[in-house]
């Protein structure tokens, strides 16, 4: 069910960095290094390397130990990027198998609270689901308010949306099965494919991560060749 997983492109080659390497004087050591902790437990996108923009200011590396600190850094960077890819995949994989059994199950026990009455509040028999927060990244789009769990299984603020009458069911399966990605003709503002959205939401995150990478590396090279702008 599940998109394989696209890494990010590599820093850059290691003939251009040692060519590069070469045409920088050599200096005192001590330039500092940036690290990135475990985005998994972190859940924020990794930004750049602060040595692009003290570089930057000093209008490009002066030592060589200025460039292989920073080139260091920007290989942690390039890993923190792939690292945040991997965690979000993970876990919203994780997420979205668990609604995938737990919403058909919440509608299966709606169907037998109804299979005797025509009306009732089945919310006590049959809980509707808490939905799992995901910290989702703001600048990559796919994801739908409350991971597009059918409304008449979610648990909302304010109001119950279980169904109260028999005849009720029949919206609610349209959702589950929408949710489930076994109703591909139809759609609906109160639920959205699980898979659409894992597809949509990773395809957009990849091509975010994959320019803040390339961004970085070009402005790394421009530095590093003493270009006179460097954006």
């Amino acid at each position: 069910m599940w998109l394989p997983k696209v890494y990010v492109k590599t820093l850059m080659a290691s003939g251009f960095l040692q060519i590069l390497a070469g045409c920088i004087a050599s200096g005192s050591g001590g330039w500092p290094v940036d690290t990135y902790a475990s985005t998994c437990q972190r859940r924020t996108m990794p930004t750049a390397p602060i040595c692009l923009s003290s570089a930057e200011y000093d209008g490009g590396f002066k030592y060589s130990d200025q460039f292989q600190a920073c080139h260091q850094s920007m290989k942690n960077f390039i890993n923190a990027l792939n690292e945040y890819y991997d965690c979000s995949d993970v876990e919203l994989k994780q997420i979205f198998n668990k609604l995938l059994v737990s919403v058909p199950d919440t509608y299966n026990c709606y169907v037998e609270f109804f299979k005797e009455k025509k009306e009732g509040d089945p919310s006590a028999a049959c809980p509707p689901i808490d939905v799992p927060r995901y910290l989702h990244s703001y600048e990559a789009d796919g994801l739908e308010y409350d991971l597009g769990v059918p409304r008449c299984i979610r648990k909302s603020d304010g109001y119950n949306f279980s169904p109260k009458w028999s005849y009720q069911l029949d919206d609610c399966l349209r959702q589950v099965e929408i949710f489930s990605g076994k109703n591909l003709s139809s759609r609906s503002m109160n639920a959205s494919s699980a898979q659409d959205q894992y597809d949509g939401y990773l395809q957009n995150l990849r091509r975010v991560l994959d320019q803040k990478a390339d961004d970085a590396v070009r402005k790394f090279k421009c530095l590093a060749e003493r270009q006179r702008y460097c954006i």
